[in-house]
């Protein structure tokens, strides 16, 4: 396999969001799925060729994500303080992927978050920097890059995302509803309040 260093990649797009009330953050995004592939052009190789994240904590340069990613809309340019809509608050190398925890600012309109939690805004984006691949080249097939080593700064939500399959599930927190029944939290309560959602 062939190694390269790349050092300048923010299209880093791949997600599925959970809105979660009532705990210490207010959503999670399976921010890059375990299985990820993604059709790209390189410019420099001059070819097609499809990008694979690794999500193995060993492949991520966490500093920015153990400080806390702004949350951002639709890819932000302008980066300010004045255009956060929150923040990430935590994470988790899970067998679904990387799985983060964000929480609203108070720029994040009411409309917004509704829009969320009703599925009208189905995607978010982790975008970053690649800074190490591999190139696995077979003869006939579309080379794929993997990527070894890369660094998320932002999560921004996108409503065209670059990978089409990543969706959005949003549910509702039991804990809340469960203490407020006042009753034993029984598997017949847990199965009523899901099937009212």
């Amino acid at each position: 396999m062939e190694q390269k260093i790349k050092k300048e990649d923010k299209q880093v797009c791949r997600a599925f969001i959970s809105s979660v009330e009532g705990s210490e953050w207010d959503f999670e995004a399976v921010a890059v799925p375990f299985e990820n592939k993604q059709l790209r052009f390189s410019w420099e190789n001059n070819e097609y060729y499809y990008e694979v994240l690794r999500t193995s904590p060993e492949n991520i340069k966490a500093e920015r994500l153990d400080s806390g990613l702004p949350l951002f809309d639709n890819h932000e340019y302008d980066k300010s303080s004045k255009n956060t809509l929150g923040i990430t608050v935590g994470y988790d190398f899970t067998d679904q992927g990387i799985v983060i925890k964000g929480k609203w600012g108070a720029r994040a309109d009411q409309a917004l978050r509704d829009d969320v939690k009703n599925k009208i805004i189905k995607t978010v984006s982790i975008e970053g920097s690649i800074h190490r691949y591999t190139i696995e080249r077979n003869e006939g097939e579309i080379p794929v890059y993997y990527v070894d080593l890369w660094e998320p700064d932002s999560l921004s939500f996108a409503p065209v995302p670059n990978d089409v399959g990543a969706q959005i599930e949003v549910k509702r927190a039991l804990k809340e509803q469960i203490e407020r029944s006042k009753k034993p939290e029984s598997d017949s309560l847990i199965d009523s309040l899901i099937k009212k959602f």
